[in-house]
């Protein structure tokens, strides 16, 4: 019986041991800032792995244990971002008579060499402010604003009396009807060094809805003397991420025959065609073409496919240009390419450019953010496991998102070091069936056999 489980032992061993060399790491990520980190993978990956969907993907800490992860779309931050421009206002004062306010504008008219031409002079007009009498309300010039106005922003002399004001907002395009916009209340408050502020009034006009304002104030407006008077707009600009785009330079094709008319008996349709191989399976989301500064503008096809033994497969046909605009190169928009993981690519040109070109295809993508939950082992390694599951990466997202699950979390940003292992050691592009593999089933094999061995004995034994 020592003999058996000294036997079990040994072959549990090897198979631990070849189970595990089938994981290779690709990148250390050294410390981690806390326990939710992440970081963004981008087409390099793909050289390694063998799946367009990362299913080889693993997270592992310094004891080899495999993390939870999963991988999503890059998150797009939105930033707010203000504009403040200044806005011509009056003080108007009571009693005054309304066709005054329409002295904010003073037209002149010259007539000079049989032309007549008029011109509209924005001018501070003394009528509106007669300083005898108490100010009314204030008249905000918006006419010439060629924008939309989302908050006046009002600055006043702070006194005892105009620390807390009421105010309301009208809009006219006639200076005779009025319109009612918004109500609301602006505090200046100091005590003990504290400062509480409210200086803004929500507004939200669309552009031109009206040209001038009318700020009435009903409390706090004795001797209230206001200072400026600000227009604010505010914008969300999203910070996409920065796009993930690489280059694969190319050879002039052997068949320099259309590959549309390839298979068929149809007379052939000579091109000038170039071939590229890239190293990775990332998927593609638009290709153009580099043509350098050499001038272009004709048709253009593009082909690929997976295997060299494939048929090349149409993916886009129509017009490229690439021409020069001043100082600056311009090119056509990026061809659209869903999701496209093929190794093997055909570009077709004209042919009278065949001598005269050496096109670059360029590939673009999203980049993509692995996340995973530390355990405090590191360092960290992003490796590829020839030996995972067909759908590993969705059972270690489901069980990250059962990990995460109601839970705010601070995700801690980490760039991870390249460790550069062999190509060749990986199965896309080694042998289909790696010597790992093989040397897995061979000591699995072995391991029956024994097995049955001892079986046979022991039963002779009993006999």
């Amino acid at each position: 019986m020592q003999v058996i489980k000294k036997r079990f032992l040994l072959l549990s061993c090897l198979l631990g041991m070849t189970a595990n060399a089938e994981v290779i790491p690709v990148y250390q990520i050294n410390e981690a800032p806390g326990t939710y980190v992440q970081t963004t993978l981008t087409h390099d990956i793909y050289r390694y792995s063998s799946d367009a969907q990362l299913n080889d993907l693993v997270v592992t800490d310094a004891q080899r244990n495999k993390l939870p992860y999963r991988i999503t779309a890059p998150s797009t931050q939105v930033n707010e971002q203000s504009q403040l421009a200044d806005a011509r206002f009056f003080p108007v004062a009571v009693g005054a008579p309304p066709e005054a306010l329409i002295a904010l504008s003073s037209a002149s008219i010259r007539l000079d060499a049989n032309e007549i031409s008029v011109s509209v002079e924005k001018t501070t007009n003394d009528k509106l402010q007669d300083q005898s009498a108490p100010v009314d309300f204030y008249v905000v010039d918006v006419s010439d604003l060629k924008t939309r106005i989302d908050k006046l922003v009002v600055d006043w002399q702070v006194t005892e009396t105009s620390q807390y004001l009421e105010v309301q907002v009208s809009g006219t395009n006639d200076l005779t009807t009025w319109s009612s916009i918004a109500q609301t209340t602006l505090v200046q408050l100091q005590k003990e060094g504290q400062l509480l502020t409210r200086n803004k009034i929500s507004v939200n006009l669309s552009e031109k809805q009206y040209a001038y304002l009318r700020l009435k104030f009903t409390r706090g407006n004795e001797n209230l003397e206001l200072r400026k008077i600000q227009i604010e707009n505010t914008d969300k600009v999203a910070n996409a991420p920065v796009v993930d785009r690489w280059e694969v330079k190319g050879a002039l094709a052997e068949d320099q025959d259309s590959a549309m008319r390839a298979g068929n008996h149809t007379a052939s349709m000579p091109v000038a065609a170039w071939e590229f191989a890239r190293d990775d399976i990332a998927p593609v989301a638009n290709i153009s073409l580099n043509l350098g500064t050499i001038m272009y503008g004709d048709n253009i096809k593009v082909f690929s496919r997976n295997t060299e033994k494939q048929p090349w497969q149409l993916l886009h046909q129509g017009i490229w240009f690439n021409t020069q605009v001043g100082s600056e190169w311009q090119q056509s928009d990026a061809i659209n390419i869903y999701s496209n993981s093929d190794i093997y690519w055909r570009v077709e040109l004209n042919e009278l450019v065949r001598t005269t070109l050496n096109p670059t295809l360029v590939f673009h993508r999203q980049p993509q953010t692995l996340q995973f939950i530390a355990n405090n082992a590191a360092p960290y390694k992003i490796a590829i496991d020839d030996q995972a599951a067909p759908n590993s990466q969705q059972t270690s997202g489901q069980i990250f998102s059962q990990l995460v699950s109601g839970k705010e979390l601070q995700w801690g940003q980490v760039a991870f070091t390249e460790l550069n292992p062999n190509i060749d050691s990986f199965a896309r592009h080694g042998m289909q069936v790696s010597w790992k593999t093989l040397l897995f089933w061979g000591i699995l094999i072995l391991a029956v056999a024994v097995l049955v061995g001892v079986a046979v004995r022991l039963m002779g034994q009993m006999r």
